[in-house]
Order: structure tokens, then C-alpha cells, then sequence
């Protein structure tokens, strides 16, 4: 059963640690290539259905410029279009999804940015 979207409520729950388990061993694979890259570390995390997220964070790189050169730097690792949105409230969203049809995972690069904090 390939992962997805669907509501986790309607999926079984072994299949759902079976999606996640995936999804570790593609942050492993992530982590490798980063090591060879000499990127810097993100925050990850794994949703129930499997998603792997990594964030660059504002707590870990306190400025704009630092949060964007790291999302930048992964993305061209891997060959993403990285969008960006400006937000009404003041945010501005980085963001770039991806899908391996290898081993059905998926995921995003994304950093949220205060557009408010000073240096933005």
C-alpha cells in the first residue's frame, strides 16, 4: 500500500508504522548525503502517516538570511524547486516538497521566517 494524504484514522495502524519506518530510513539516507555535503543540521520530524519534515528553525538559525541558506543549501543538494510565499501577517515560507517513488516516502524542506525580527 503506497503512503498518502488520506485521513490516518482510516489507515491501520501497522501500516502507518510501516510508513513511518520508511520515512527513517530515508532520514538516514538524507543524513549520509548531508555528511558528504557538509550541510548544516535541520530539526526533523515524522508525522504519523510518514511525512519527513526537516526545518530550519528560527531557534536554531536566529537569523532570516541563516534560515534561508540552509533551506537553499539542502534543496540544491537534491535538486528542489524551492517556493517562497510572503505572508499578509508577516511571515515569509519557504518550502519544498519532494516524493521518492522508490520507497513511497515524502516529505518537505521548509523554514518559517518572522519577517519582523531585525535583519529580515
Amino acid at each position: 500500500m503506497p503512503q498518502t494524504d488520506i485521513p490516518t484514522n482510516t489507515v491501520p495502524a501497522p501500516t502507518l508504522r510501516a510508513w513511518q519506518g520508511r520515512a527513517h530510513e530515508q532520514l538516514g539516507t538524507f543524513l549520509a548525503r548531508a555528511a558528504s555535503a557538509d550541510l548544516p543540521p535541520l530539526k526533523w520530524t515524522i508525522s504519523v502517516n510518514g511525512n519527513l519534515i526537516g526545518e530550519a528553525d528560527g531557534l536554531n538559525y536566529p537569523t532570516p538570511a541563516e534560515q534561508r541558506e540552509v533551506i537553499r543549501r539542502w534543496t540544491s543538494l537534491l535538486g528542489m524547486k524551492l517556493d517562497t510565499e510572503h505572508t499578509a501577517d508577516g511571515r515569509e515560507e519557504l518550502y519544498a516538497g519532494w516524493k521518492n517513488p522508490t520507497n513511497g516516502t515524502h516529505g518537505c524542506f521548509r523554514a518559517t521566517i518572522f519577517l519582523h525580527r531585525e535583519g529580515a
